[in-house]
């Protein structure tokens, strides 16, 4: 029925063909199930064509450049992009009604302000079709229809209507704001959106820069709400509901409602569905005392997660979970016995006389092998969707287990304390004061999961590359581990002899010798990771460095004697404070936010929550601009000082000195509209080095001011056109510049800037092509590095 599901989305030759073959081998291997195969490979087929129209039909009401007027239910947070935002809606009205569509918000178009998942609000705009582009590394339209969306939805304007969607879907609803609240609660902005990924599958707020640690360090499953949730929520249930006298069946029948209601909260992703059927099938064998198998329940799985999207097949994080979970089962078990095996002969007389070390090195064994067995049986296939494999994560993730249990717990209490805030004042009141207290020991176990990510995925040798380009590739990959494995364990027959001799001079040996050498063992492996995995130092040289944080600016400049200063922080979304903490910066002297525009002040909230800041340098200009506000919010918050940016003015932070040009003081009134033309202008010094920095300030304001030679600069707004450039350089005479650019559609860095940089004779970088700038300058000498 699986199969038959699976091979709906592929065309009747193909399906017909790969139906011959399963049904030939299955009549080989046992003629009477052949015809019963056959008939529920048909059928599966048959289903998954029908279970296709459906999710299709809303595609065929979908018109390129269609205008429509409609009200729709909001099924997710937005998502942050470089022009915008997205998030995925649902037609609740007229004749797309039903349809799924991915809302495109442009930065004009302001979305209201806390409407929740199912909510529903009126739009205008117009639809796209889903289309796939040639070229496309990454086949978004493909991935769309996937989860069965219909069609784009570019958004002209937005309202609330303060109505919700109703039925089951709504009651779920209702519960998923105040478990929101609730697991956000006591906690910094960084670790709650971790911990809202890993308990609710809302991962919205990660920046992709923390992601992509996550997944080059193997720790990206525990933002995937997947089976090791529903596994630890049953472990968690289970002894209240043993303690409340429920017999097997009352159990039962409990966790089977905590699972059916846990898994639309989080989300139902892919991972999610097939940790549910697997869970309420391993329960209900339990309740009708029938034998349970792991085996039966991933197809059961399957088949149950096809039924409903045969596509579903075709997304990585279906394919990896389904590949994990059947490593899992017939990897993870002979070898968990064989390293048991292995400790108990090295350390027997040990783990027979203390049971917790016993049950520490049961965990241990247990952790390998489940890490070693999911990385086996998802390799192919990291290596076929991402190119690579994390060889880092098999210690990062033993490294995490004392950590992951107890953040997820402490988050599903967090998220029931929750619900009981819906009930009012005593009890409401109780578990708002619960709710936080436990943030502090959650976000420790969340901070320290982030740093092991954050210092695995820059592990030298963690990543093995592993281009497997087409699904002929992955079989022959497949099938090469599955040799190697054989081949190993062939091989461990002749040596379990000698291994067992080994063992045997082990435990003979004097007690105090053993610990001798288990901490000398441990000393080597200390002073082997210790250099990978301590914190990056501050540079012991005059460094700037033009951060990559896309379509926006943030620059550092950092000083021998440890002193540091950063000019904006980019787009929220680039996680400017990573690579804050990758530069080996742990306090900031100066904070200087321009001008308000979202790719420039964007990043500042999340880097004064997570570095001390001695001064806060306000270039807002007294805008009324939301996030600003929140910029200027956060640092009241925190205790940072702060001053307002008008020139002149003269500040010295250590080493370093900061000499403001532009703006002065703006006249009673309303702030401009365009902020650009008065952000702030700056030249930082360190002994005969100079820097100029000028946001988004062009020519038109640059030109009237005093500008002085300089070293390097800044090209101001990105590289746009600017008429006035190639005075302003005549001017500043700067040996190399930096352009802070990312992919946009607004044309930036112009040609008429680069050729203008170029007669100019000015060495020029830009972050979209070279990454990171790292400009160093020691002895009177610049050079650059880059991080493609």
């Amino acid at each position: 029925m699986a199969s038959g599901l699976a091979l709906a989305p592929l065309n009747g030759e193909v399906a017909f063909a790969a139906g011959a073959v399963a049904v030939l081998a299955v009549g080989l291997l046992a003629p009477r199930l052949a015809v019963l195969s056959s008939a529920l490979l048909l059928a599966g087929c048959g289903l998954g064509e029908v279970r296709l129209a459906a999710i299709d039909a809303p595609a065929q009401r979908v018109r390129d450049g269609a205008p429509v007027e409609t009200r729709v239910y909001v099924l997710g947070h937005p998502r942050p992009a470089p022009f915008g935002a997205s998030l995925e809606v649902e037609v609740n009205a007229g004749r797309l009604g039903g349809a799924r569509l991915l809302a495109r918000v442009p930065r004009w178009v302001r979305l209201p302000r806390d409407v929740p998942i199912g909510g529903e609000i009126a739009v205008r705009g117009s639809l796209r079709e889903l289309r796939s582009r040639d070229g496309e590394g990454f086949d978004f339209a493909a991935h769309l229809r996937r989860r069965g969306v219909a069609g784009e939805l570019l958004l002209d304007h937005a309202r609330a209507t303060g109505r919700r969607r109703g039925g089951l879907a709504g009651a779920v609803d209702r519960l998923r704001v105040p478990a929101e609240n609730a697991v956000a609660a006591g906690m910094g902005s960084a670790e709650a959106a971790l911990l809202r990924g890993m308990v609710l599958g809302q991962d919205e707020s990660i920046p992709e820069p923390v992601r992509e640690d996550w997944r080059d360090s193997g720790l990206a499953h525990l933002l995937a709400v997947s089976g090791q949730n529903v596994m630890l929520l049953v472990a968690l249930a289970l002894p209240a509901l043993a303690a409340a006298g429920l017999g097997i069946r009352g159990r039962a029948a409990a966790l089977l409602a905590l699972i059916a209601l846990y898994v639309p909260l989080a989300g139902a992703g892919p991972s999610l569905q097939r940790a549910g059927v697997m869970g309420a099938a391993g329960i209900a064998a339990l309740a009708a005392s029938r034998p349970s198998s792991r085996t039966y329940a991933l197809l059961l799985a399957a088949a149950a997660t096809l039924a409903l999207n045969p596509r579903a097949c075709g997304d990585p994080a279906w394919q990896l979970s389904f590949a994990a979970v059947a490593g899992i089962v017939w990897i993870a078990p002979p070898l968990s016995r064989a390293l048991r095996e292995a400790l108990s002969a090295l350390a027997r007389e040990e783990i027979a006389g203390a049971r917790p070390l016993g049950l520490a090195f049961r965990g241990l064994a247990d952790g390998a092998a489940l890490t070693v067995a999911a990385t086996l049986a998802t390799g192919p296939l990291l290596g076929h969707h991402f190119g690579s494999v994390p060889l880092a994560g098999l210690p990062a993730n033993l490294l995490a287990l004392p950590a992951v249990a107890p953040a997820m717990w402490l988050g599903m209490i967090k998220a029931a304390l929750g619900q009981a805030v819906a009930l009012g004042s005593p009890l409401g009141a109780v578990a708002v004061v619960a709710a936080g207290a436990l943030g502090a020991p959650a976000g420790a176990c969340v901070s320290y999961l982030g740093w092991l990510a954050e210092r695995f995925a820059g592990l030298p040798g963690g990543q093995l590359e592993l281009p497997l380009d087409t699904p002929l590739a992955v079989l022959v990959a497949y099938a090469a581990i599955v040799a190697a494995v054989a081949g190993v364990r062939r091989a461990a027959g002749p040596l379990a002899p000698r291994a067992e001799e080994a063992a045997g001079r082990w435990r003979r040996l004097p007690p105090a010798r053993k610990l001798a050498v288990a901490l000398i063992a441990a000393a080597i492996l200390a002073l082997i990771a210790a250099p990978a995995l301590a914190p990056p130092r501050p540079p012991g040289s005059l460094t700037v460095r033009f951060l990559d944080v896309g379509q926006g600016d943030a620059t550092l400049v950092q000083h021998p004697d440890g002193t540091a200063i950063l000019f904006d922080g980019g787009p929220p979304e680039a996680g400017v404070e990573r690579l804050l903490r990758e530069a080996g910066v742990t306090r900031l002297a100066l904070v200087v936010a321009t001008h308000a525009s979202r790719d420039h002040h964007g990043g500042l909230p999340a880097v004064l929550e997570r570095f001390p800041v001695d001064l806060l340098l306000d270039g807002g200009d007294g805008t009324r601009d939301p996030g600003f506000r929140e910029v200027l919010a956060t640092a009241r918050d925190r205790g940072v000082r702060t001053l307002q940016g008008r020139a002149p003015l003269s500040l010295r932070a250590g080493g370093l000195s900061l000499h403001l040009l532009w703006p002065p003081p703006r006249p009673p009134g309303p702030p401009p509209e365009d902020p650009n033309p008065r952000a702030v202008v700056a030249i930082v010094s360190s002994g005969a080095f100079d820097l100029f920095l000028s946001a988004d300030a062009e020519s038109e304001t640059l030109a009237p001011l005093p500008l002085p030679e300089v070293d390097v600069m800044k090209v101001p707004h990105h590289g746009s056109a600017d008429t006035g450039l190639p005075d302003v350089l005549e001017e500043l005479r700067p040996e190399l510049a930096a352009i802070e650019v990312g992919p946009n559609t607004y044309g930036h860095p112009a040609p008429s800037t680069l050729a203008a940089l170029r007669e100019a004779g000015v060495r020029t970088y830009r972050t979209d092509r070279h990454g990171t700038v790292t400009l160093t300058v020691e002895d009177g000498r610049m050079s650059v590095a880059t991080s493609p």
